[in-house]
């Protein structure tokens, strides 16, 4: 009865599965960038050699990271059964991973790691809904929805690809002398 209220409830005419999402990006939020954890995190994300060299356990952010990640899953599986009730092994959310990787493309993250926020991601999800209600709403097929959503991802790895590539140029502008900037 608890999970199903939790799935299918509402909080002063909120609905809760709206307001754990919310509780889970400001808890997210806080050990991301506010914990010496999450520091690492995004250390071992952005360089995992060199967060070993600087005394970080690699191995041991690397497993939690993933031990979190999969109980948050499993909150969300358990949630997501509740809401739809039925739960087919072979085939109960097929391809979420892939509006989980665009939801975080479109949010900023960066799919080599180390880079994003939990904003982002809420954003990147929002952005995902509205594009799968159009989706649905223009009457596209639904095979032609996952074209669709690679497209997005390809065009955020693009977009992610030429800001790093200009954010390179221009730092290495920046370090230039005036000698040889002259020339």
């Amino acid at each position: 009865e608890v999970l199903r209220d939790a799935a299918k409830g509402k909080l002063l005419g909120v609905p809760m599965p709206f307001v754990l999402l919310i509780l889970r990006a400001i808890i997210m939020w806080f050990v991301l960038h506010r914990s010496i954890y999450g520091r690492y995190l995004l250390a071992v994300g952005r360089n995992e050699e060199a967060a070993r060299f600087s005394g970080i356990n690699t191995r041991r952010v690397i497993a939690s990271s993933y031990i979190i990640a999969g109980m948050l899953t499993g909150i969300s599986g358990i949630l997501f059964a509740f809401y739809t009730n039925s739960v087919s092994p072979s085939t109960h959310g097929n391809f979420y991973e892939l509006y989980g990787i665009a939801a975080a493309v479109l949010g900023g993250c960066s799919l080599r790691g180390g880079e994003g926020s939990i904003i982002g991601v809420l954003i990147g999800a929002a952005l995902m809904r509205a594009l799968n209600n159009s989706i649905n709403m223009l009457g596209i097929p639904h095979q032609l929805e996952f074209v669709i959503i690679g497209g997005v991802i390809l065009a955020g790895v693009i977009a992610d690809e030429l800001v790093k590539r200009y954010a390179a140029q221009r730092r290495a502008r920046v370090a230039l002398t005036p000698a040889e900037k002259a020339v």
